[in-house]
């Protein structure tokens, strides 16, 4: 399938070297405003890369920009994958919504962490206990490379669809705690603490770390478990797990074929984005 990105940032250059090496896609476009050097068709202009006739798009820009340029891509490109944040606001969702339908689009969202392999065994896992809690650290120093979200947008929203992902529940109440502690006027320290149908969850998101910790801890009516997202550890009761090791972006791609091809996959939907979105404008 032809394949185009859209922004060539930190996750746009992410998406692009692992699609080098994915024989599903042709990678048939790329599109920036800022000059890129590739031998693969490069535009600056959006109208331009949008007549390239691809069959998927990748949008990765920065998330205030993702309506605008999905109000032009939706009708001209079927399946398109936008990086999460899907918007700024609810509002925005539902726009997404009104566009998809209207166009009868196949748009997913890009919360990679789904497709990390702690993640997907711990899925296979968890469907066989019954919950008791589950604790997520994210902790790393503060990322000069963003502008346009707070941690909450940027760190949470991936603990929060981990959340839904790993126990098919909803979150029925939450209650977010928040610090400002960077020179922006973001918040950068979080914690949420979440009550879930029958479990219960605390999420912690750090800015001020001098580690970068990914780390999720579930207690199961039979087992303790402990995942390192970074080094790829899967503990149950302190004996490690053996995973199956990949690169958490080629399976998403992986599901984002089998997306476009209407076939079953784990990819994140407008509605998962809707729900992260709805707890963080509670707060």
């Amino acid at each position: 399938m032809k394949i185009g990105i859209i922004g060539l940032g930190h996750m746009g250059k992410n998406h692009l070297k692992e699609l080098k090496n994915n024989s599903n896609f042709k990678l048939n476009a790329l599109f920036d405003i800022q000059k890129f050097s590739s031998n693969i068709p490069f535009f600056d202009n959006l109208d331009d890369f949008l007549k390239q006739d691809n069959d998927i798009v990748i949008i990765a820009t920065p998330t205030f920009t993702h309506l605008d340029i999905a109000k032009k891509v939706l009708p001209k490109v079927k399946t398109v994958l936008i990086e999460k944040p899907l918007a700024m606001n609810l509002k925005e969702i539902k726009e997404f919504e009104k566009y998809s339908k209207s166009h009868d689009n196949n748009i997913a969202v890009g919360f990679c962490e789904r497709f990390n392999p702690c993640i997907r065994a711990l899925k296979k896992i968890l469907d066989n206990e019954l919950l008791i809690s589950i604790n997520i650290q994210r902790f790393s120093s503060f990322p000069q490379r963003i502008q346009d979200v707070g941690i909450l947008q940027d760190l949470a929203v991936h603990d929060l669809d981990l959340l839904h992902f790993l126990s098919n529940q909803k979150i029925s109440e939450a209650k977010i705690l928040k610090n400002y502690t960077q020179e922006c006027h973001q918040e950068s320290e979080s914690i949420i603490s979440c009550k879930m149908q029958n479990f219960i969850a605390c999420l912690h998101q750090s800015w001020n770390s001098t580690q970068k910790i990914r780390k999720i801890q579930i207690i199961t009516n039979k087992h303790f478990y402990e995942a390192d997202l970074i080094n790829l550890v899967l503990l149950k009761d302190n004996a490690k797990i053996e995973l199956e090791k990949h690169s958490t972006l080629f399976k998403e791609h992986e599901d984002l074929f089998k997306f476009a091809l209407n076939q079953k996959n784990d990819l994140a939907s407008i509605q998962d984005a809707f729900l992260v979105q709805e707890i963080l404008e509670k707060r």
